[in-house]
């Protein structure tokens, strides 16, 4: 809805400043969430419990989204710690996976028992880096926006 008030907006004006303006505010808006998504995760790892595991295998997980309001089916990494399995936190790696998860080898993981996931070398990867380029992509939203505004209004 969003978009379509400044898509009429640009087409009332003539000017693009609106939709541009509505397309930034979006993509920082989501960066934004994706950034507390990974908040969130970096304090279930410092909440979590280093551990030596093996990985076990990769398989589908079905779990139903009332928001979304289907079905969802992804694949998630399985670990073995004592005689436990747990799932990975985050889900598996599709396209190079077969050279990420090693059957040979004990790893180092992380298990948070909250919710009885784990978190391998992968997803701690992934904590440290997504946040940094959230907050690359939240600054240069905001300087595009800034920038934005100056052509606008001559700033």
């Amino acid at each position: 809805m969003y978009i379509v008030a400044a898509i009429l907006l640009c087409m009332l004006t003539g000017s693009a400043f609106f939709l541009s303006f509505a397309i930034l505010t979006v993509f920082i808006g989501f960066v934004a969430m994706i950034s507390i998504y990974f908040l969130f995760a970096v304090i279930k790892l410092f909440k979590s419990k280093q551990k030596n595991g093996n990985f076990v295998k990769v398989e589908y997980v079905k779990e139903n989204n009332a928001i979304l309001g289907k079905n969802l089916k992804y694949k998630v990494a399985v670990y073995k710690i004592g005689e436990k399995e747990y799932e990975s936190f985050f889900p598996a790696e599709g396209l190079f996976g077969v050279y990420f998860y090693s059957k040979a080898q004990s790893c180092r993981l992380w298990l948070y028992e909250k919710e009885e996931k784990v978190f391998d070398s992968y997803n701690v990867a992934s904590c440290v880096i997504w946040p940094i380029f959230c907050v690359l992509f939240i600054a240069a939203g905001v300087y595009a926006l800034w920038y934005i505004f100056k052509m606008r209004y001559m700033m």
